[in-house]
């Protein structure tokens, strides 16, 4: 009788561990994977390799970091070769993405995009992207094919009602089925899905065969605008297959890399937190302020003041200081009134507030 017991226990054993493996995706699908280890923006299965537009973003301990120029323009972000990837010569799709965003994200960025330009509207016709910030207070994943002139007015699109401007880690998981419909899953749990449709009325025909080549980017903004996508992008995966809900939930746990996501925010809760920069004082001021900020390490400094435009008007610390708290203060005779920047930035990340000249 314990023999027999001990057998089932083994084949009990044997067909838990079998399930649980038939729930990894494997690499056999895995047509494209981007995880910044390396220090590159090479593509480590496919040939889609990125190269940086603009000087506001960069590889730093193996994430994809951008941070903001102060301008009212997108000029940072990853362009791709679109045919490289061409999701249109896929049946499905699956793109998985891990990324921390910043707390700047309030207009309608997007993580990841690949398409056309909507006929020079930025972004648009025959294309399908990821918003973890849509400027309406929620998140959305679309496609819209067709009618270039208004392709916005033609999008099918799911919505995960949390806007992700958090600090805080996420995995998001967008698909596009045989059914046809897209599918969106948040931290391996799934949000919703959405039928795709057409409407000969206006040449609408969200498809995924529909989705042009001509570009692929990452970090851009939606419109030429706003500001990019701000924050840490940490591995992005596309699959040429919708993954299941098993796949998803197998991704999600066996967190960024392959690392398991308690580990990753462990690691996380583990810096230190003491990286702050204070509000001027006094605010608004003429013609002098005091700006102060504690570092959590040393570290190379630099503190830059900046107009509306993106202008450098001063850089006030530009050197290797130790670190703790430390304070200087600002004289802005010379500059007119108005709304001004001041940014610190270090190898620990970016920090940016307003001040005001009033004279």
């Amino acid at each position: 009788m314990r023999a027999i017991q001990n057998v089932l226990i083994i084949f009990l054993v044997l067909f838990w561990t079998i399930s649980l493996t038939a729930q990894d995706p494997g690499t056999a699908s895995l047509t494209h994977l981007w995880t910044f280890e390396d220090g590159t923006l090479n593509d480590q299965v496919g040939v889609a390799h990125g190269e940086f537009h603009g000087d506001n973003a960069l590889v730093e301990a193996g994430d994809l970091v951008t941070f903001p120029n102060l301008s009212a323009v997108a000029d940072s972000w990853v362009e791709l070769n679109g045919g490289d990837i061409d999701l249109s010569a896929y049946n499905e799709v699956s793109i998985s993405a891990w990324f921390t965003p910043a707390l700047e994200n309030t207009q309608w960025n997007s993580l990841w995009f690949f398409g056309d330009d909507g006929g020079g509207l930025g972004f648009g016709s025959d294309g399908i992207c990821f918003q973890p910030s849509r400027g309406d207070d929620v998140a959305r994943f679309w496609i819209t094919s067709g009618n270039p002139s208004a392709p916005y007015n033609n999008e099918d699109g799911v919505v995960d009602v949390i806007e992700y401007n958090d600090l805080d880690l996420h995995h998001v998981v967008c698909e596009v089925n045989e059914v046809p419909e897209i599918v969106m899953y948040h931290n391996g749990v799934l949000i919703g899905s959405t039928a795709l449709t057409s409407d000969p009325a206006t040449g609408k025909d969200n498809s995924i065969m529909n989705i042009s080549p001509n570009f692929a980017r990452f970090a851009h903004s939606c419109y030429s605008a706003d500001l990019p996508y701000l924050g840490s992008i940490h591995e992005i995966a596309i699959f040429n297959k919708a993954l299941s809900d098993e796949e998803v939930d197998f991704l999600y746990n066996a967190g960024v890399n392959g690392f398991p996501v308690s580990s990753v925010k462990s690691k996380e809760a583990q810096l230190p937190k003491e990286f702050t920069l204070s509000q001027n004082h006094p605010n608004p001021f003429n013609p002098t302020t005091a700006i102060r900020y504690t570092l959590n390490q040393s570290e190379q400094v630099k503190l830059t003041v900046y107009d509306l435009l993106g202008n450098e008007v001063a850089l006030l610390v530009d050197e290797f200081q130790d670190s703790g708290e430390h304070g200087i203060t600002f004289n802005a005779q010379g500059l007119t009134s108005g709304v001004f920047f001041y940014q610190l930035r270090t190898e620990t990340g970016t920090l940016t507030k307003k001040m005001i000249v009033m004279k």
